[in-house]
């Protein structure tokens, strides 16, 4: 990606033509790294386990980059997981962090996600203790709108702002493309 965001920066990279949507290399890059950053800020590292659970949706393929960006692993979580599928994907799979959209037709992944971690509707974002979840801190609503308990997509862009390049470039150094970055 920052190769060809170098190499031709206007370039479309991501057109989703049905919601009059395009990412050039450049830009797309720039909201992969700003990302990145803000998954830096809420405690995302090398190796932690991000969970993508969402449909063909255009920040899935951000979070799979700003994820490998930093060193993370996404963790894809099938769009058709009825609830004891997500709980057992849970606790199997130690995830840091959970990104979830809106759902599908028979299934609300936000309230899914308060059956299996009710504490997200008690505790503070970034602060989750989950005691059936003891790796999981954050979870995430892939949009705008706001959910008790989850950080949105604009909230991540904007606390990305708050990690310096040095910093950034810390958490992106030894990574090798032969590194995992999804399972």
């Amino acid at each position: 990606l920052e190769f060809w965001a170098d190499k031709t920066p206007e370039q479309d990279f991501l057109v989703y033509a049905d919601r009059n949507l395009r990412f050039t290399y450049r830009a797309f890059n720039e909201r992969v790294d700003l990302l990145a950053k803000g998954l830096l800020a809420i405690g995302v590292k090398r190796n932690s386990h991000v969970g993508i659970w969402a449909q063909n949706v255009p920040d899935w393929n951000t979070i799979m980059f700003a994820a490998a960006k930093i060193g993370a692993v996404t963790v894809t979580v099938n769009t058709n997981y009825k609830q004891s599928e997500l709980d057992y994907l849970a606790e199997n799979a130690d995830l840091h962090t959970l990104f979830l959209s809106e759902g599908t037709f028979d299934s609300d992944y936000v309230q899914m996600s308060y059956t299996m971690v009710p504490e997200l509707k008690e505790q503070q974002r970034g602060r989750l203790d989950a005691k059936r979840f003891p790796f999981l801190k954050n979870v995430a609503y892939i949009g705008p709108e706001k959910h008790r308990g989850m950080f949105n997509i604009p909230e991540l862009l904007l606390l990305g702002k708050s990690i310096s390049d040095e910093v950034y470039a810390k958490a992106k150094s030894g990574l090798s493309a032969q590194d995992v970055i999804n399972m």
